[in-house]
């Protein structure tokens, strides 16, 4: 198994480099998605969910998609370790109170 320890890591083999580039890949998949999100609430369903910085996930999604170039490594090593948890268990908690409201309007 391939451990990334360090953002150094991604680059220190074509593999490595190989899992960097597909997780770069799954974050743009992340921010397009919750743009979309977004863009089909009319954006009204985001800020109630304050604790994730919905702009920069968006906006990271617009660097990876429009200027790859400028893609770090140590931003992505970062945005996986420290952000996706807490993003991750925000999504949950979106799930959970769209099914409570379903569920309070049958």
């Amino acid at each position: 198994m391939y451990k990334i320890q360090t953002p150094d890591d991604f680059l220190s083999t074509p593999w490595r480099m190989t899992i960097f580039d597909s997780c770069v890949m799954r974050l743009q998949t992340i921010g397009e998605y919750i743009k979309k999100i977004d863009d089909k609430t009319n954006k009204q369903l985001l800020p109630k969910y304050p604790q994730v910085p919905w702009v920069k996930v968006i906006g990271q999604r617009n660097i990876i998609s429009h200027e790859y170039s400028a893609v770090d490594e140590e931003k992505i090593f970062i945005t996986i370790k420290k952000h996706l948890p807490p993003l991750k268990s925000t999504v949950l908690l979106i799930i959970k109170d769209i099914e409570k409201d379903l569920d309070s309007q049958k």
